[in-house]
Formats: structure tokens, sequence, C-alpha cells
């Protein structure tokens, strides 16, 4: 079968210009450029806790809450200028690692804004997080001039077992 030079030509003008998009696509893909991040630290003061035991057993499992109200400062015991509500409810259990899988909420107050924040935490059975403590969760929107947030925040607990070393990470 014999093509037409001009069928030929469109076809090779149409498949250049799908690489062309391809390879555009590919660089502008959510996390690309490392270089379109920002950090910003944090410290979360704990100003309390509370254990919601649903199955009032006295131990916590499947269906349980921890609550936690904690005060936001730029510095390690300043100024307190936000303020953030977590609650992280027990969703299962792995029996060969004896950990609950908690599923973590984080409603995140800030002037001019708030951040909403999510993720899961496998802990020790009915434990609650001690000093060394990490885990990293998403940041899936916000409010104000946080409106349309991504990133990740990770949290420490410090070695008081009070304080939390928050490290936000928004992509651009």
């Amino acid at each position: 079968m014999k093509r037409s030079p001009i069928t030929v030509g469109i076809v090779a003008i149409a498949a250049a210009l799908l690489a062309v998009s391809s390879n555009s696509l590919a660089v502008a893909a959510p996390g690309a450029d490392k270089a379109k991040t920002s950090t910003v630290v944090f410290y979360a003061e704990n100003r309390g806790i509370a254990r919601v035991d649903d199955n009032a057993n006295g131990t916590l499992e499947n269906g349980d809450i921890v609550l936690r109200e904690l005060a936001l400062s730029s510095t390690r015991g300043g100024e307190v200028i936000g303020v953030a509500y977590s609650q992280a409810e027990i969703v299962a259990y792995n029996a060969q690692a004896k950990t609950d899988v908690r599923r973590v909420n984080i409603q995140t107050q800030l002037p001019g804004g708030d951040l909403i924040i999510m993720g899961v935490s496998n802990l020790p059975v009915g434990a609650v997080v001690q000093p060394g403590w990490q885990e990293t969760y998403a940041i899936v929107g916000g409010t104000g001039k946080y409106e349309g947030a991504r990133g990740s925040e990770k949290l420490t607990l410090l070695e008081d077992g009070r304080t939390f070393k928050v490290v936000l990470t928004f992509v651009r």
C-alpha cells in the first residue's frame, strides 16, 4: 500500500507533538520540581489529651479515640500563635505486630487560615506516643491563605513528652 507524502508528514508532525506534550506533562508532574517546596517549623505543646474508650473495658481498642489540643508557637515555649486539634481513631488491629492502626485527622488553626492534615499511624496496642516518636502525615488542604495547600507534616515528640516539633513542607 502506497501512502501519500502529505499523510506521512501529518503522522510525523502528530507524533512529534505527542512526544513534546508527553515530556511537558512529565516535567509538570507534582513533586517533580523540589525547588518549589517551602518548609515551616512550629512547636506544638500538648494542652490536653483525652482517651475516649467506647468499649468501656479500660484499654484502647477498635473504635476508641485519642483527642489532643495543642498550642502552636514559632519557638519552643514561645508565644502561642495558633492551635491544633487532633483525633486518632483506632480502626484496625495488626495481630502479628501487636499494633493498632489509627486514622489521624488534624485541624491546625494559624493566623490567616486553617490546615487540614490526615494520615495513619501504627502504635503498640493501646499505647500513646512516647518521646522520640515520629510520623509523617499528608497536608490535604486548607482555608484562607492556605487554600489548596498540599504537602506533608512531620511530627516528632520531644524528650519532655509534651512538645512536638512540627515540620510542614508545602509543595507548590
